[in-house]
């Protein structure tokens, strides 16, 4: 005797509206926690990746300091400076300090693409009215830093790492300050230094002297935030 089983099968609907809704919405909440979380955790790594390029490039700066320490008169009339004014470290006479620089982060000029955006490295003005010592006319105070033209700018300061632009107000890291009724400029306030600057590459199409704070996008300033959105 043959035995049939009946097996009863439910018919499975199909989402309505109301439960779709109610999943788009869950997905939506998911992105908009997730996505933020993400791409800050991008942007993170990114700029711990480079504040460890801009630790080498002090570094390589003390380390070129140091030698022109060293070599005292012997070094070219025109490396140092106390005027104030920025020092050319990438072009004519003083190039060979600057590739220096860059041939100990292992990142030479020659080398297509591979010499950084902006870099620039300060030490304490040989000025005499400021009074600095010896050692602080040739410690590295200062480094700002742009690997490339989408990459954010990265400063040194005085042993302090920061994506801002340091020199913005009164309040600023570093800014105008008088020593012996003489004011100078660029000054680390926190130790009322003033800064002697050698700009070691400076890839963005600007001038020596309109690199640091012009409207262009490709600029130090540009680069910084909150001004950076790359």
């Amino acid at each position: 005797m043959c035995v049939i089983l009946k097996t009863k099968h439910k018919s499975r609907q199909a989402f309505t509206l109301v439960e779709l809704i109610v999943v788009l919405v869950v997905l939506a909440i998911i992105a908009a926690i997730t996505i933020p979380a993400l791409t800050g955790y991008i942007k993170k790594t990114k700029k711990e990746k480079q504040t460890e390029t801009v630790h080498y490039a002090l570094v390589a700066s003390q380390a070129v300091m140091t030698e022109v320490y060293g070599l005292g008169s012997a070094a070219d009339s025109a490396t140092l400076s106390s005027d104030g004014n920025n020092v050319n470290w990438r072009t004519g006479t003083n190039k060979k300090w600057g590739d220096k620089v860059l041939d100990l982060m292992d990142r030479g000029r020659g080398q297509a693409g591979n010499e950084p955006y902006i870099f620039v490295f300060a030490v304490g003005t040989s000025d005499p009215a400021a009074g600095l010592t010896l050692t602080q006319q040739y410690t590295v105070y200062y480094v700002a830093y742009v690997e490339n033209e989408n990459s954010p700018a990265i400063f040194y300061i005085n042993g302090e790492w920061i994506y801002t632009y340091p020199r913005i107000d009164k309040n600023s890291p570093i800014w105008d300050y008088t020593i012996g009724g003489k004011t100078f400029r660029n000054t680390l306030m926190s130790e009322h230094i003033p800064l002697q600057f050698y700009i070691v590459s400076n890839r963005t199409g600007l001038s020596d002297t309109a690199f640091w704070r012009d409207s262009s996008p490709k600029s130090l300033q540009s680069h910084s935030e909150p001004n950076f959105k790359g």
